[in-house]
């Protein structure tokens, strides 16, 4: 197996001067000049959680340059905005442009032919089909168990930041949609109820084929993560 390599880094938000504590990973599979993945954790996880390591590793010894980073309020960058995420929730959502910003300023002697791609799962999924959606120097987007309108949730937030933060409000069927967006969720899935993959299916015209449903598995797609891997490594290498 490729062994793994950790690159801890902070990345600048300038407008509120803040760093986001993210960690690089890469393996000797990793060449030079290559594609870079952004892992996007879930609501109250950060880039040392157990689910976020898994894929960071996992796509890392695929060859892949992968950066994950904790949030607003989140792992270790909580020590400096402390940790009322729902007070900077809409903020949490945006710094992805930040982090993208970052890689092509930063890692551009890494970085082959702009490949960036986003995966995550949860609020991470939700990150990624609005900013990441609406941000087309984002190749491909994977979303996994990801809520589709934020009016759900037993937090009741003001409109205004429902709007900035509900995939509902961004998302737009186009002709490219099916060669870059994979959505998947787990039918048992206790947190984010299943009906959401189909708004989201229906919101993005998706053909069957960019949608994983799994009979069980929960939030955390407990005995499926290395088909979601697979399946994931597939359509991020499909031209």
């Amino acid at each position: 197996m490729n062994e793994v390599n950790v690159q801890d880094i902070d990345i600048l938000v300038e407008e509120d001067n803040i760093n986001l504590k993210a960690s690089l990973y890469y393996s000797n599979k990793t060449k030079a000049h290559a594609p870079f993945i952004v892992n996007l954790a879930g609501l109250l996880d950060h880039r040392e959680s157990y689910f976020v390591q898994f894929f960071s590793k996992k796509f890392a010894q695929e060859g892949f340059y992968v950066l994950s980073y904790d949030y607003r309020a989140h792992g270790e960058t909580k020590k400096q905005t402390g940790s009322r995420w729902d007070k900077m929730v809409v903020k949490i959502f945006s710094d992805i442009q930040v982090v993208i910003d970052w890689i092509l300023k930063n890692q551009s002697d890494r970085l082959l032919d702009n490949q960036i791609f986003l995966f995550g799962r949860s609020m991470g999924g939700a990150i990624i089909l609005t900013n990441g959606f609406k941000d087309h120097r984002i190749r491909k987007l994977v979303a996994l168990c990801t809520r589709y309108d934020y009016h759900t949730t037993m937090i009741k937030f003001p409109e205004d930041i429902i709007k900035e933060i509900s995939p509902r409000y961004f998302l737009k069927k186009k002709p490219e949609n099916d060669k870059r967006i994979l959505i998947a969720h787990c039918k048992d899935d206790p947190r984010i109820p299943f009906e959401n993959l189909g708004q989201i299916k229906e919101a993005l015209g998706l053909s069957n084929e960019n949608v994983l449903i799994y009979e069980n598995g929960g939030h955390s797609f407990k005995g499926h993560r290395e088909d979601v891997f697979e399946r994931t490594i597939r359509f991020l290498k499909e031209i």
